[in-house]
């Protein structure tokens, strides 16, 4: 699977340099060293950055959720915008349809590469369960459970799949 997970990346590089941004953004706030930023290559952390394990609960849900919000964000605005015309200059039928495009593979590539690696989920699930206070096992539960299902996902390339699904389901709109 880690070919298959390469070639998305690479099609996909838009998302993979805006996930690894909030990675890097959140290991800067954290304080957590980053041992190596690069975003696309050729291995399986293609679209992350390596960095050292969060030792706090707060850090580790930050680094799993925080990118997957985000690029979640940029990519319903980035489809709804041309879905509902909310462009604020009148264009022609070909440049609307071109700049609507544009704006789907970009959405498309956000949302492929929104979820965490496999080893920050553990990591959450090792600082949330293990060493974590009650209220924090309640209230990052929904978010653990979301950002599991949407990690197994992304390495296995189903992400790439619903998403397809969901481009030729708005391009027929």
């Amino acid at each position: 699977m880690t070919t298959l997970t390469i070639i998305t990346r690479y099609l996909t590089f838009p998302g993979a340099l805006v996930r690894g941004f909030f990675e890097q953004l959140i290991c800067r706030i954290c304080g957590i060293p980053v041992e190596d930023n690069r975003i696309v290559r050729r291995d399986e952390l293609s679209g992350h950055i390596e960095h050292e394990l969060f030792p706090k609960a707060r850090g580790a849900f930050a680094i799993c959720f925080v990118p997957a919000f985000m690029n979640g964000i940029l990519a319903f605005l980035l489809c709804i915008c041309p879905t509902v015309n909310l462009f604020m200059f009148e264009m022609s039928g070909a440049l609307q349809t071109v700049l609507s495009a544009v704006a789907y593979w970009f959405a498309f590539s956000l949302y492929v590469n929104s979820y965490p690696t496999i080893e920050d989920m553990l990591n959450m699930k090792e600082k949330v369960y293990k060493e974590g206070t009650v209220i924090q096992k309640i209230f990052y539960a929904p978010g653990f459970l979301f950002l599991t299902i949407g990690a197994y996902a992304e390495k296995y390339c189903i992400t790439f799949l619903l998403a397809v699904a969901g481009f030729i389901g708005l391009m027929l709109m």
